[in-house]
């Protein structure tokens, strides 16, 4: 069994068709984990969540876009939200996407998908797995998790992360810098921009071979990302 880690989806489920598609990942006998940020940008997010949830063995990390997206469900839906700042950072898509005939999905995917995203997850070859970051001197399983969905120091610093053979995160976008994943110190940063004009990456976490998808706006032609 190996283990694959997937970025930043943002929506784009056609982007997420073509990674399964074009890479060795076996659902089922592999372990998928994904970094979080399933929602937000392209219009597709409830198709991602049905998608993920039809993969065994697959493991949610939360992200930002998706605390954002859970506490509208939790508290507003089906109504407009209040969180205005999220609207503007493509919440307003991930909005029209579930109330667009599936309104019957809101209260679904919120008990079966967003409301059980972990705000880490650490396998037993001592990797660690979180969206944004952490705070490297303390231990992980005492910081806050909304911290752990903002951090983006580790990344920025080129931070070490101790005690761990290698981290894997999201949150922060390569691109359009780099257009494929990154390391610094033992970190790897698997967001290679597909909310905005870059791909979504899917990365084999032993041999680190990965695919990506097209750029995500030549799938949406005509379609506004965030």
């Amino acid at each position: 069994m190996d283990t694959y880690v997937l970025g930043d989806i943002h929506g784009a489920y056609r982007a997420l068709l073509q990674v399964l598609e074009r890479s060795p990942f076996r659902p089922g006998l592999d372990r998928l984990v994904q970094l979080g940020d399933v929602a937000d940008g392209w219009p597709d997010t409830p198709e991602c969540v049905n998608l993920l949830l039809s993969i065994p063995k697959s493991i949610w990390l939360q992200g930002n876009h998706d605390w954002w997206l859970a506490e509208w469900m939790a508290a507003e839906a089906p109504h407009e939200p209040s969180n205005k700042i999220w609207l503007r950072q493509g919440g307003q898509a991930t909005v029209d996407g579930y109330l667009r005939g599936l309104q019957g999905q809101i209260r679904q995917h919120f008990q079966s998908f967003f409301s059980k995203q972990l705000p880490y997850y650490e396998d037993k070859n001592g990797n660690l797995f979180v969206h944004g970051g952490y705070e490297p001197n303390e231990p992980i399983a005492q910081q806050d998790p909304y911290d752990l969905i903002w951090n983006r120091a580790l990344w920025r610093y080129g931070q070490q992360a101790p005690h761990y053979s290698e981290c894997f995160i999201g949150h922060t976008p390569t691109w359009p810098t780099s257009p494929t994943p990154c390391q610094r110190a033992n970190v790897w940063n698997l967001d290679q921009g597909a909310g905005y004009s870059g791909r979504l990456t899917l990365m084999n976490v032993r041999t680190k071979e990965y695919v990506q998808s097209d750029p995500v706006p030549t799938l949406y032609p005509g379609v506004q990302g965030r």
